[in-house]
């Protein structure tokens, strides 16, 4: 499954970019944190569309659009929980420490809404600490993580795929690529080791992440591999 990202200021951006693509894919990540106004109104008439939405309010740390506090990033992925998102992006690094970690294993979407996401944007740890990691959000409870580092080879790019049947084995979905050119491949070869989807950028536009592929490009990839 391709997920689509999202990253418009209005609403109505948003809204002709879902009428353009819906015929090839019906799940989207919202980047909220790339609206000019996140308000609870924009939130509604967004998720009230029939599709599946990944909302996302993204760290400036970790490629967010702007400075948006923590507690604030929370409150909205919450408003968007209660209006039906499908999944709703936590930061590993900055939400699931201290206080906000027990507000959100209180949350009513813990676990089945909240996808942890692990970005590393400067290197890939060992695997070892990665399935580290893994298990430590497994015995949280945890059943969503994805894990995003940057490689600098192939072979560096193909090592992250093993953490997805790694964490289906510890009951968890995971989605784990490379970033960068190196890792280009990995974020097409992950659907093939069991990630249940990978990001996509719209095509003609540029990718919001270092070795992001457009979605009519992956769909093609991914069709020429499958029939290989």
């Amino acid at each position: 499954m391709l997920c689509l990202v999202l990253a418009e200021g209005t609403l109505e951006k948003v809204q002709d970019k879902l009428e353009r693509w819906k015929e090839h894919t019906d799940l989207f990540e919202l980047r909220l944190d790339y609206l000019e106004k996140i308000e609870e109104s924009v939130l509604e008439k967004l998720l009230s569309k029939p599709y599946r939405f990944i909302c996302t309010v993204r760290a400036k740390e970790e490629g967010g659009k702007r400075d948006i506090p923590v507690f604030e990033r929370w409150k909205i992925l919450e408003h968007c929980g209660k209006k039906g998102a499908y999944l709703l992006d936590v930061e590993w690094k900055s939400l699931f420490f201290g206080k906000y970690k027990s507000i959100i294993k209180k949350s009513p979407f813990f676990p089945e809404k909240i996808l942890f996401s692990y970005h590393n944007f400067e290197k890939t740890p060992p695997l070892s600490a990665l399935k580290g990691l893994i298990r430590r959000a497994s015995s949280e409870g945890i059943k969503w993580f994805k894990v995003a580092t940057t490689v600098t080879s192939f072979s560096e790019a193909l090592s992250l795929l093993s953490l997805i049947p790694y964490g289906k084995s510890l009951g968890m979905e995971v989605i784990a690529f490379g970033m960068g050119e190196a890792g280009k491949l990995s974020r097409i070869l992950c659907l093939f080791a069991g990630s249940p989807f990978t990001y996509v950028f719209p095509s003609g536009e540029s990718p919001l992440a270092p070795g992001q592929l457009d979605l009519l490009s992956a769909k093609k990839l991914y069709e020429t591999l499958k029939n290989v």
